[in-house]
């Protein structure tokens, strides 16, 4: 089977000739001579999901360009400040970038793009517009995928996007201090994203399309009752369009979702990951291929955040449980739950040493028991 064939044949909930086994070459590994030999195992056996260009989401939907500006340079960290130059007018935020011994980059929000009701109130103020989608870009990008990786086109979504772009406490307080105006947002910008799914796919643009917010709409942040009247009805409405054009939908969502993986199927999500096992999340596998896996897609749950501290032995163990859990029947690939795997997540360069080993692990394992 070619990559996107055993994708999708596990898709589909049929058994392909192996488990499918995710795992992306980053920079950061390209760049490390140590990570030869992971690069190879990747490029040769590695299942893929790969991101591709169909719409320009600007900002909240607006079309924007961002500046930036360094406000203080200490040497161990930079103060950037970001603008969104938009139609509705200019959002600021700073962010503090730290430098670390191996040269992976991270920041820490001072201050979000949306503070107060007024900034959202002035997102609103301009009519959305819509916007051709990115034909030529799609065309190139699925031209250089070929039969190597399935396309994913990213999807902005609403409420997601507003949280991580707000003061993230005020946010969620707007879902019940200002309810009002949390619909109207929301019920804008979603027909919006109807209305450019239906144009995306006018143009042969699709048919898998993702987005990372669910992880924004699961405890601690929001309960069952707000996800039901936030999240639910909305999403519904974007997922049956797609399904309307013959597509699917994979939701990326970390953190404590078990309780909520039926919910998302009720919801119209085709595929879900990375399903992060305790103790850094709550996903039981088995239960999660019990209760969903006749319909959703599972992806993930091998937690490449420990690498760093991991034996390889113990990786291999941990890819084995979840094939013979999960892969039976198709509807599983193997995914790594922290991102990282081989580059990424460590902070020294002993634990990057150990990260590649582990990585190397997780494929060589992948093959063997997949």
């Amino acid at each position: 089977m070619t990559h996107r064939e055993r994708i999708e044949t596990a898709w589909d909930h049929r058994e392909p000739d192996r488990a499918p086994v995710e795992f992306p070459v980053t920079a950061q590994m390209r760049d490390d001579p140590r990570c030869k030999r992971l690069i190879r195992l990747a490029e040769e056996h590695a299942d893929n999901f790969v991101g591709v260009s169909g719409y320009d989401w600007g900002f909240l939907g607006h079309p924007a360009e961002r500046s930036e500006r360094v406000l203080e340079d200490t040497g161990g960290y930079e103060r950037i400040e970001w603008t969104m130059h938009t139609p509705a007018g200019e959002f600021t935020a700073v962010i503090r970038r730290p430098r670390f011994e191996t040269g992976i980059e991270d920041y820490h929000w001072e201050k979000r793009y949306i503070e107060e009701p007024a900034d959202l109130k002035r997102v609103l103020s301009v009519r959305l517009q819509p916007r051709p989608p990115l034909s030529d870009d799609f065309k190139r990008a699925m031209a250089a995928i070929g039969d190597d990786a399935v396309q994913l086109i990213s999807l902005l979504h609403p409420l997601g996007t507003l949280v991580r772009s707000a003061n993230m406490e005020n946010a969620y307080s707007w879902l019940l201090t200002a309810p009002e105006l949390m619909h109207r947002y929301l019920r804008v910008t979603n027909d919006y994203v109807i209305g450019a799914v239906h144009a995306m796919f006018d143009e042969g643009i699709g048919p898998n399309f993702t987005s990372a917010a669910h992880e924004m709409f699961i405890p601690p942040w929001m309960g069952r009752e707000l996800f039901d009247e936030f999240v639910f009805p909305y999403d519904r409405e974007v997922y049956a369009a797609i399904h309307e054009r013959g597509g699917r939908f994979r939701a990326h969502c970390h953190g404590n979702c078990m309780g909520f993986l039926e919910r998302f199927a009720e919801m119209g999500v085709d595929s879900v990951e990375p399903l992060e096992p305790p103790p850094y999340a709550d996903c039981d596998l088995a239960e999660a291929k019990r209760l969903v896996g006749d319909r959703m897609l599972l992806s993930g749950n091998i937690p490449s955040q420990a690498f760093v501290f991991m034996e390889p032995t113990e990786v291999r163990g941990l890819v084995r449980e979840a094939i013979e859990v999960a892969a039976p029947g198709g509807g599983f690939t193997l995914r790594l739950t922290g991102g990282g795997g081989g580059r990424g997540a460590e902070r020294t360069a002993a634990q990057a040493e150990r990260n590649i080993r582990c990585a190397e692990a997780y494929l060589e394992s992948a093959l063997e028991y997949g």
